[in-house]
């Protein structure tokens, strides 16, 4: 994209990129969004500032902001018969949807946006591999392994193709990831040094924050704690520079979760608190389950199996949670099973997720 034709507009990006405080990035929007004026209705590059600035909004957790801009962006690419970024931006509208684990409504933009492309289409590959990356991420909260690793793999083929590094260190970042949810370890492993390689050689942070933040996964199934938690603690402080509150949630949540599986309760309430407080900042409904699934493992382990069998009910009946949390939770549901605890009653309702979230801190620490 050239943006050199508009000088005020970049350096307005850049600051909104690295803005931490949200009343700053409100202000920052409201005056990108006057200078905005300055420029042509037809002229599009329009489009494009709407699409970069919606994209580093819905990195930064600011997701009402980020669908308008990306709304209004798909809107003037419609008008203007660009179908690249029209794509580009509902494609975009679908992560969005996927992160607040609204699955049917991302798959409805996805639908959406591959029409708009069409399926291989000559020009615009790059938006075609970005499409096929998100439908394999929505493919993937919904348990479906098989689908989603076609869909990395189209994409880890086209960016391979079209010589983009970047991307291609993206897509076998993500085919590690599918790898490891279907316990193929070493091929998991093999991709993710791929994508860690080529990240360093890149020099991008977000992107070895992202193969670490993996790596650490594969080695936390493998029982190798020590190496896990090195992976886990770099990726956390990445993505901490980076101020990208959702990486860092579930780098501080696995971390969490590595301390519950040691007993090491004081380390785990450290780290779930971090956890918590990134969720709450970019409102990570689904990494807040994954908290709570960490805390139901603790109960467990204090033999307190009513509260955790009313807990992991809780969890699991949440329209949001990932698929990944239902079976990290399966092998405390197996000893509270062989325990016989009484039925569970009066779970509380999905829309009291803050207050059980607080009387569950309460009660274990």
């Amino acid at each position: 994209m050239n943006h050199s034709s508009h000088p005020t507009l970049q350096p307005l990006i850049e600051e909104i990129r690295r803005k931490e405080d949200a009343k700053k990035i409100t202000e920052l929007i409201a005056t990108f969004e006057q200078s905005l004026g300055a420029i042509p209705q037809d002229d599009p590059a329009r489009i494009d500032f709407l699409l970069t600035v919606g994209e580093v909004l819905y990195e930064k957790g600011q997701y009402k902001d980020a669908s308008r801009l990306l709304e209004a962006g798909a809107e003037q690419a419609r008008t203007a018969q660009i179908k690249g970024r029209q794509a580009l931006a509902l494609g975009l509208m679908a992560d969005i949807n996927r992160v607040q684990g609204n699955y049917r409504n991302a798959l409805s933009k996805l639908v959406q946006a591959r029409e708009v492309l069409g399926q291989n289409p000559e020009q615009d590959k790059d938006v075609s591999a970005r499409l096929h990356v998100i439908s394999g991420l929505n493919n993937m909260s919904l348990g479906d392994y098989g689908n989603s690793r076609n869909s990395f793999y189209e994409a880890y083929q086209i960016y391979s193709q079209i010589g983009d590094l970047k991307g291609k260190a993206l897509a076998a970042n993500r085919l590690g990831t599918v790898a490891t949810m279907q316990s193929e370890y070493i091929e998991a492993e093999k991709y993710l040094q791929e994508s860690l390689s080529l990240t360093k050689q890149l020099n991008d942070q977000h992107g070895m924050a992202g193969a670490l933040l993996n790596l650490g996964e594969v080695q936390r199934h493998l029982g190798q704690f020590t190496e896990a938690r090195a992976c886990y603690v770099e990726a956390s402080r990445l993505f901490s520079e980076l101020g990208l509150h959702r990486g860092m949630c579930i780098a501080e949540n696995n971390l969490g979760h590595i301390a519950v599986q040691l007993q090491d309760h004081p380390s785990s309430r450290q780290h779930y608190m971090v956890a918590l407080e990134c969720a709450k900042i970019a409102n990570l409904t689904p990494d807040k389950l994954d908290t709570l699934a960490g805390l139901a493992i603790i109960f467990v382990q204090r033999g307190q199996c009513g509260e955790a069998a009313r807990l992991i009910q809780f969890v699991l009946r949440h329209p949001a949670h990932l698929q990944e949390t239902e079976e990290f939770l399966e092998s405390a549901q197996q000893v509270i099973a062989n325990k016989q605890t009484q039925p569970v009653i009066d779970v509380p309702s999905p829309d009291q997720l803050e207050r059980v979230i607080a009387e569950t801190l309460e009660k274990i620490f």
